[in-house]
């Protein structure tokens, strides 16, 4: 996958043209050559009661673009000696399980960020086992939150403050954050529905924010802050290696590894808080990457228009993963 610098031009232009189509009103992106960023533009509306444009202080949720920062957080405790993948979530998950299926003893680090649990994305306990760990793909995002108790629980640190220390502050992500503040409300868009009607601002009296912070989904970002984890990564040779140790089949040909999808060359992930929708992928080989957030909830449909003129890759079979995923 390459970005073509003809195609980068107009990018605006295909985004404007998909915004309309599909009656997603605000657009943030960021794209990479060669691991280098080389733009990022706001396009359209944050706030229609507010009147705001969208612009570079607008906040997103970053949704399930959340995982592949918690799963780099815990490559890097794998690393430092603190976790082990290959080892039982049991042996390090204090008070009760997800699921009451024996099976469940297997479930590791790895199956976690490969989705390979057997876990359901969400749902209350006790959760039945789709499959044994390892024998299958299921997207959990309650597998994300077993893992994130185990890390607290071997770290004896909340979530939010070992990404502040560990990431967010290290490589300037100055206005990421894990969890929901009024501050930060002031600053997060507005979303809309599939039929382009604006929706009720998210905050604490809808329960509609992350009032904790959670692994799968509660990443708040602007379109500054996720591209500077965008270059840590573009920048570390053996990161894609990493990501590729496991390969679990999720169908039409992508393969989830720890913490990514994969498809061919790229590396990728999408995001879906409703209204909000992200997609983000980079390749390996090339290091040339793209961001994208909305607020709209057609929005992964921009951003697949947007990803496939900027690169002239074919992103139909991710799409057809990811409408099965959810």
């Amino acid at each position: 996958m390459q970005i073509e610098r003809m195609h980068l031009i107009t990018a605006a232009q295909a985004a404007q043209a998909s915004m309309a189509e599909n009656k997603v009103p605000g657009l943030a992106m960021a794209f990479f050559s060669g691991g280098e960023q080389v733009c990022a533009e706001t396009l359209g509306i944050a706030d229609s009661v507010r009147n705001l444009p969208v612009s570079m202080g607008t906040h997103f949720e970053a949704a399930s673009l959340t995982k592949p920062v918690f799963a780099y957080l815990v490559l890097r405790l794998v690393e430092a000696g603190v976790l082990r993948l290959d080892a039982p979530l049991c042996e390090s998950l204090p008070g009760s399980l997800p699921t009451e299926d024996p099976r469940f003893a297997q479930a590791t680090a790895a199956h976690v960020l490969s989705h390979g649990t057997g876990l359901p994305n969400w749902g209350a306990a006790p959760l039945p086992l789709a499959f044994a760990p390892g024998q299958g793909f299921r997207y959990s995002g309650t597998g994300y939150a077993c893992l994130q108790t185990v890390v607290e629980h071997r770290t004896g640190r909340r979530l939010d403050d070992l990404l502040q220390t560990e990431l967010f502050g290290p490589l300037g992500m100055e206005d990421a954050a894990m969890v929901w503040t009024g501050p930060l409300n002031r600053t997060l868009a507005r979303t809309w529905d599939e039929a382009g009607a604006p929706e009720p601002k998210r905050g604490r009296a809808q329960h509609a924010v992350a009032l904790e912070p959670n692994a799968a989904f509660s990443l708040y970002v602007t379109i500054a802050d996720y591209p500077k984890f965008l270059a840590q990564i573009l920048s570390e040779t053996g990161f894609a290696s990493r990501v590729r140790a496991v390969r679990n089949p999720a169908g039409h040909g992508v393969e989830w590894g720890l913490g990514w999808g994969l498809y061919q060359e790229v590396i990728w992930h999408w995001g879906d808080n409703g209204g909000f929708k992200s997609f983000v992928c980079f390749d390996p080989v090339t290091r040339d990457a793209l961001l994208i957030h909305t607020n709209g909830a057609n929005g992964l449909h921009t951003c697949f228009d947007v990803a496939e003129h900027c690169t002239g890759f074919d992103f139909s079979n991710i799409a057809a993963m990811i409408a099965e995923a959810e």
